[in-house]
């Protein structure tokens, strides 16, 4: 339950909190409001009554209370409280222990000898009956435990020796015999064709199949087809930064997150193959390849207004790959109108405040059956609101881009702790969290309007186009074009631009390539502290950076240091005004994006820990085993920070009477 309101005036208002045996509870005081109307006369008068009564809603507590939470003290069901506990409690229980404590549970009940009224009893045994029908059918695949299935037989013995022949009993033998039937769990297994991210070496020339031969509608809605299918069987709480982040806090009780690595396979697929489409032949004129870029701008203007943002994402990102951005000859074939459009559709994933355009779009079309017109004038009609009747007219659904979830979820599981300091479970996460997977499960049941008919040709086809991996893509790039070329006529491909979204990079020839922020493509694993030191400058700032990649962005939890993610979690605690190293403040977690300077880095980081004052009294100082690494102002924190070690910082202001002794200062 949260609390709601009621014009401009809470109906909930906020009384305390209450410590009771276990559990913390936020009290609320509700009016409740009664009509009374007069049976003695034609004209029936309301009289306005009011009461204010007291509502408890759990914070915190051992996971017995959290069960017993799922019933209200007169036993009727808590049905808001139960999705959000269904939805999360897998990062600090397992199915089997759940299972026990609602059994044991009815079974208090049931006894005879029980203080408690009959009415009460029989009301708290109902109630758990619904939890546990809604859980077997929502969450099946918790009771998924082959070969031997222990906590499914649980269940059917408890519904054979309590509820014979109800509903609940009739639903877990038949999950039984199914599960022992078929063998097979309902998950992303029984999905539609999801592509591979293997890596075919060599070059191997398309033979009778170009993307050219196809219609970029047709084209948009087979991507759009399998990305719906894929995102339909998503299980939300996959997403979960707990689960996504691999961080198994418990030993008996491992959820992999098939279904969001099957969503992340596809994204790369997708990604690859653009790339592919446009290295693989080395033969083709500068003006092919520009057509084969023109292509995959229409295909990405069509899933748009298909308003598939998975794909959309993966295209954008794909042609901002340092592999393809880096095509000037190709890239100056480019119509500059297509240019445009281009730029306008990257724009939708920009990270400005925190993505604000992907989010907005997302609130205005999430849920919405049809396209918004007027949107698309600047990429298809110029001055005109008008869409084709093909499109203004067509119920569709939604594909976000999954990344957005991910990050949030991320974000908030390493900032917030799974347990208070006296040992319980901390609910009000939950409670975040199942905020960000409602979203998720709306957005699931606006996919249910697409209606796309398969086309099995196309898909194999698509599959069957071969990828490169990173090295390759790079060569390729530099054998169509030599990287002695001229930077000059790299910026000119946009000089007529009004919005230009991002800036070409040049390397020299031998280097590896910089680290685009596309998140796909890019090995900054490898860069040593001086590629580092001379490359973050270079790199653009606007660039698309939310992409995720298949084999590394499951490590985007507190610390981790994969070298495709967009961001890191960084712990910056506040150094004594003294500058005695041995007095700091706890540590507070902030994001570090691949854009962040160390000035952002340090207001950030006041602002976390509430101190006021000019960014520039205070230097940013990582932590590392035998010395300090102190940052300049002007450096990118995200590419020049060490990430071979914990990240941890200092916030430390500067001193002008004392120098700091005993560490020894690494130089960037």
């Amino acid at each position: 339950m949260n609390p709601v309101t009621d014009g401009l005036q809470p109906s909930l208002k906020l009384w305390g909190e209450e410590d009771i045996d276990g559990a913390v509870y936020a009290v609320y005081l509700k009016k409740v409001r009664y009509h009374h109307a007069k049976s003695d006369s034609s004209e029936q008068v309301s009289h306005l009554e009011w009461e204010t009564i007291r509502i408890r809603m759990i914070k915190a507590g051992t996971i017995e209370k959290l069960v017993e939470s799922l019933t209200t003290d007169l036993g009727d069901l808590e049905s808001t409280y139960m999705n959000i506990f269904l939805s999360t409690y897998r990062s600090f229980a397992v199915p089997s222990q759940v299972l026990t404590i609602l059994i044991n549970r009815y079974e208090q009940m049931h006894c005879e000898s029980s203080k408690v009224s009959l009415e009460l009893r029989e009301n708290h045994k109902r109630t758990i009956e619904k939890v546990l029908l809604v859980w077997l059918d929502m969450y099946s695949e918790d009771f998924f435990e082959p070969p031997q299935f222990l906590t499914l037989l649980k269940l059917k013995e408890f519904t054979r020796r309590f509820v014979p022949g109800s509903v609940l009993d009739l639903r877990a033998k038949h999950k039984l015999l199914k599960y022992k039937n078929s063998g097979n769990a309902e998950n992303i297994n029984n999905n539609p064709v999801v592509y591979t991210n293997g890596v075919h070496s060599g070059i191997s020339p398309l033979q009778h199949w170009s993307i050219l031969d196809i219609s970029d509608r047709e084209f948009a809605l087979q991507l759009t087809y399998t990305d719906s299918e894929l995102f339909k069987k998503l299980v939300p709480y996959q997403c979960l930064g707990s689960v996504w982040s691999h961080r198994d806090k418990l030993s008996g009780w491992k959820v992999s997150p098939l279904t969001v690595t099957a969503t992340v396979n596809q994204f790369n697929a997708v990604s690859l193959r653009v790339i592919s489409t446009v290295l693989s032949d080395s033969s083709l004129k500068a003006a092919m390849r520009a057509r084969i870029i023109v292509k995959w701008i229409n295909i990405a203007q069509e899933l748009r207004l298909l308003k598939n943002f998975s794909s959309l994402k993966a295209i954008t990102a794909a042609l901002q790959s340092n592999s393809i951005h880096r095509l000037t000859k190709v890239w100056l074939c480019v119509p500059r109108e297509k240019i445009e459009s281009f730029l306008e559709l990257a724009k939708i994933f920009s990270e400005e405040n925190n993505q604000t355009n992907c989010r907005e779009l997302l609130i205005k079309e999430g849920s919405a059956k049809f396209v918004n017109s007027v949107c698309f004038s600047k990429l298809f009609f110029k001055g005109s609101d008008k869409l084709p009747l093909e499109h203004a007219f067509t119920m569709q659904g939604t594909i976000p881009y999954l990344g957005t979830f991910l990050t949030d979820l991320t974000m908030i599981d390493a900032a917030i702790s799974d347990y208070l300091p006296n040992g319980l479970i901390n609910f009000d996460k939950k409670r975040k969290e199942f905020e960000i997977l409602a979203q998720i499960k709306l957005l699931q049941s606006a996919a249910n309007n697409y209606d796309i008919v398969v086309d099995p040709e196309f898909q194999a086809k698509f599959k069957a186009i071969p990828i490169f991996d990173e090295k390759e893509s790079h060569e390729l790039s530099c054998l169509i074009e030599p990287s002695d070329s001229s930077i000059s006529n790299k910026k000119h491909v946009f000089e007529n631009v009004k919005s230009s979204m991002f800036k070409w990079t040049h390397h020299k020839s031998g280097s590896s390539p910089a680290s685009t922020s596309s998140g796909i493509l890019c090995d900054k694993s490898s860069a040593d502290a001086n590629v580092i030191k001379e490359n973050y400058m270079k790199v653009s700032k606007s660039c698309s950076n939310l992409s995720v990649s298949h084999h590394h962005s499951h490590s985007l939890s507190n610390g981790s240091s994969s070298p495709f993610q967009e961001f890191y979690i960084i712990k910056i605690s506040l150094e004594q005004k003294n500058c005695d190293n041995d007095g700091v403040n706890m540590y507070k977690s902030i994001m570090l994006n691949n854009s962040d300077r160390t000035r952002t880095v340090i207001t950030n980081a006041m602002l976390k820990h509430g101190i006021e004052g000019n960014p520039d009294d205070y230097i940013l100082v990582q932590l590392v085993p035998g010395g300090e690494i102190v940052f300049p102002h002007s450096a990118n924190v995200f590419y020049a920070v060490n990430r071979s070690h914990e990240l941890k910082f200092i916030l430390r202001a500067r001193c002008k009477s004392k120098d700091i002794r005993g560490k020894k200062r690494i130089p960037l």
